[in-house]
């Protein structure tokens, strides 16, 4: 019987400063050609929709993945859909609109709501993660130890995936949020309720919220302006953009390529497009 020929012998593993030489790194100080990643969060009914649909008048082509069916009001906005014309509505749905080349055709991808999103996110953990022992599954604490909300989270992970992928070819993103009110731990004073983005937060593991609030470039707040009268603050009937962190709310922004500055509180009356022309004007 004939024998086997000696396999092939391993190549030489490469020094340390010939792996260093190969990669030929260079440095450059040309700004960054990418889209800009954005949250938008607030309560129900203030016009989150309407404020992001608004870019469209700053010359940025926005395509919505509406999965709160917010915007039948808006008749010029495209909106994902399947090959049957319905709207993009469960977890793989929305996967295959982010990947599609068809998308790149747009300037600005909108998910209303990413709130919604993870609920998607979710009954998918739920359809197609098992337990490890074979018990039945009908929600996430079923997995026990808080493996299910490890599982939800991994799955957003693939959702910011998709979306930096866009970003990476010049996409912008806009997530919308609901809001919801969360006690606020304190190491000097009392704790306190602050408004955040409504995403899953849990004590120990699979913080989707925060994640996604790293994530974003700027994340703004949208609700009511307020006023406040004899140290107590009150709601007017106007709205405003809050773009900074306070002691009763999650936001933030970062500087602009332009060298604009963006106020802590920008007016939002019926209509305004100021956000963008700050962030996006010439």
């Amino acid at each position: 019987m004939a024998s086997l020929p000696p396999p092939p012998s391993a190549p030489p593993r490469r020094t340390r400063q010939e792996k260093a030489e190969a990669a030929e790194v260079s440095f450059s100080s040309q700004p960054l050609a990418s889209g800009t990643k954005i949250g938008v969060y607030g309560p129900g009914g203030e016009g989150k929709t309407t404020l992001c649909s608004g870019i469209s008048q700053v010359g940025i082509k926005p395509v919505l993945i509406d999965l709160d069916r917010g915007s039948s009001g808006l008749t010029d906005i495209a909106r994902a859909v399947n090959s049957d014309g319905s709207l993009c509505s469960t977890f793989l749905e929305v996967r295959a609109a982010l990947q599609s080349p068809a998308i790149l055709e747009f300037d600005c991808v909108i998910i209303d709501t990413l709130s919604a999103l993870e609920e998607r996110a979710r009954d998918h953990v739920l359809a197609t993660v098992p337990h490890e022992k074979g018990r039945p599954i009908h929600s996430l604490e079923d997995y026990g130890f808080g493996k299910g909300y490890t599982h939800l989270y991994e799955q957003m992970l693939l959702i910011l995936s998709d979306l930096d992928a866009l970003v990476e070819k010049g996409k912008h993103i806009i997530l919308i949020c609901h809001q919801v009110a969360e006690r606020a731990p304190s190491a000097t004073s009392e704790d306190y309720l602050e408004y955040q983005p409504r995403l899953q937060s849990p004590p120990k593991t699979g913080k989707v919220r925060e994640r996604v609030f790293e994530f974003c470039d700027h994340f703004f707040r949208l609700d009511q302006d307020r006023v406040v009268t004899d140290g107590k603050a009150m709601n007017t009937d106007s709205r405003a953009i809050y773009t900074t962190r306070s002691a009763t709310s999650w936001a933030k922004h970062r500087a602009l390529p332009s060298g604009r500055e963006i106020p802590d509180v920008i007016p939002f009356p019926k209509g305004s497009t100021e956000i963008w022309k700050l962030l996006f004007g010439n």
